[in-house]
């Protein structure tokens, strides 16, 4: 008797303790529920044509996870009517919501500086002569603007709710960079001048 109560709290507590999301996991539930009702391949396309870097560009990463969220309950699939090839359209379950909401309103030290490959490349400047670092900064900074037109011609053409917040946060962040790389160009132009 005893060990059933144990079983029936031990229920209780997983039904109310919403399912922890990696942030990889976050962003695809996020865009199923944003797109609600899409296809696993809807998904693995609207990667594919993201800007954006994400781990989930390959097509056979999103369907693993979609198959997992299914298992886990987080999402829901049904059949197209009258289509031969069986496509599922996903939706987001209740517990799938909650599962979101707990990963939207929680913040981890990695999201909040997430790391950059840029930053830690100009630590070993010291491989590079004066003229390749100042070449590596004028092409990163190219880079970075061929960059920030995708961006621009992606936000130009989607018509997700809150998409300006998401295009602001990614230009910001672009645009810091760029300033960034002026002030280390400023820099090595300087000590080159100091030197000569």
């Amino acid at each position: 008797m005893s060990s059933d109560r144990g079983r029936i709290q031990t229920e209780m507590t997983a039904q109310e303790t919403p399912q922890t999301l990696t942030d990889h996991e976050g962003s695809l539930l996020s865009l199923v529920h944003r797109l609600q009702p899409i296809t696993a391949y809807k998904v693995a396309k609207f990667y594919q044509d993201s800007p954006v870097a994400s781990v989930n560009k390959s097509m056979g990463q999103v369907y693993p996870m979609i198959s997992r969220f299914s298992k886990d309950g987080l999402i829901e699939g049904h059949q197209v009517e009258d289509d031969a090839r069986g496509t599922e359209v996903w939706r987001t379950t209740a517990k799938g919501e909650i599962a979101l909401k707990a990963w939207l309103q929680e913040f981890k030290p990695l999201q909040l500086i997430p790391h950059d490959t840029l930053g830690t490349k100009v630590l070993s400047f010291g491989l590079l002569t004066h003229q390749e670092r100042l070449d590596w900064v004028l092409e990163a900074k190219a880079e970075l603007e061929k960059k920030q037109a995708e961006l621009d011609a992606y936000h130009r053409k989607s018509d997700e709710p809150f998409q300006s917040f998401a295009h602001d946060n990614a230009v910001s962040i672009l645009r810091a960079r760029m300033d960034w790389l002026d002030r280390v160009l400023f820099d090595l132009v300087k000590s080159s001048s100091a030197n000569q």
